[in-house]
């Protein structure tokens, strides 16, 4: 493994912040991996408004703080620095490279993945459904690894990222299944984080046996993923 000197953020790794993909981490984001010791959870979406079989997937890749610098630093060095977004390398059809990253995301797991889908019920907007899993997994996250900090790739709209926030308030409110009143939520770009490319693939591959009915591509991940249907 390799390992960087600290240096002003303090943090294990945090050298790799003075790199040229490492500058854009945000000055907040180093701050909260800094003042964090537990496993960091990094969490990204898909779903399907469009068809018969409406859904919603939130994919959670935990990440030991250990861990963080190298598992970063694989990414970087797999796609060349770019943030790994697999619909687009899809539509791309860099099918071959996309099949590696599935491989490589397996591998950077160490059996803490979590996959929660929704059904989007009639009449129900996809806010709903997301804050459903969104529940479900940082509940579940947090008891199971007893993280605090959640790195969530940001929505489209400010509004969205706020439901986000107004759902992580409501967790910290409870008494049981809830979450720590230290819990913290963080939206920001994969520029920002590339460790966001971990739970984009993720998403991104289970969401492949609902609308293409294809396991090829969740398959690499299925052994070290915990999958709840809601």
């Amino acid at each position: 493994m390799r390992r960087y000197a600290p240096d002003v953020y303090g943090l294990p790794g945090a050298a790799y912040f003075k790199s040229p993909i490492g500058e854009v981490i945000r000055d907040i984001l180093a701050q909260h991996y800094k003042a964090n010791s537990r496993p960091v959870a990094f969490l990204d979406e898909s779903f399907e408004t469009g068809a018969f079989d409406t859904f919603y997937v939130v994919a959670v890749a935990v990440v030991n703080v250990d861990d963080l610098t190298e598992s970063r630093e694989a990414l970087r060095e797999f796609y060349g620095g770019d943030a790994l977004h697999a619909a687009p390398m899809f539509a791309r059809r860099e099918v071959a490279t996309l099949r590696q990253a599935t491989t490589l995301v397996a591998s950077q797991s160490d059996g803490l993945d979590i996959v929660v889908c929704a059904p989007i019920a009639d009449g129900d907007s996809r806010d709903v459904a997301r804050a459903r899993c969104l529940g479900v997994a940082a509940a579940k996250v947090h008891k199971d690894f007893g993280t605090q900090l959640f790195v969530l790739d940001s929505l489209s709209t400010p509004t969205e990222n706020k439901l986000d926030q107004r759902t992580f308030s409501d967790l910290r409110r409870k008494t049981v299944n809830g979450l720590h009143r230290d819990t913290v939520a963080h939206h920001c770009r994969p520029s920002s984080e590339l460790l966001l490319g971990l739970p984009d693939v993720l998403a991104w591959s289970y969401r492949q046996e609902h609308v293409r009915d294809d396991r090829s591509w969740f398959d690499p991940m299925r052994e070290f993923t915990d999958i709840t249907i809601l």
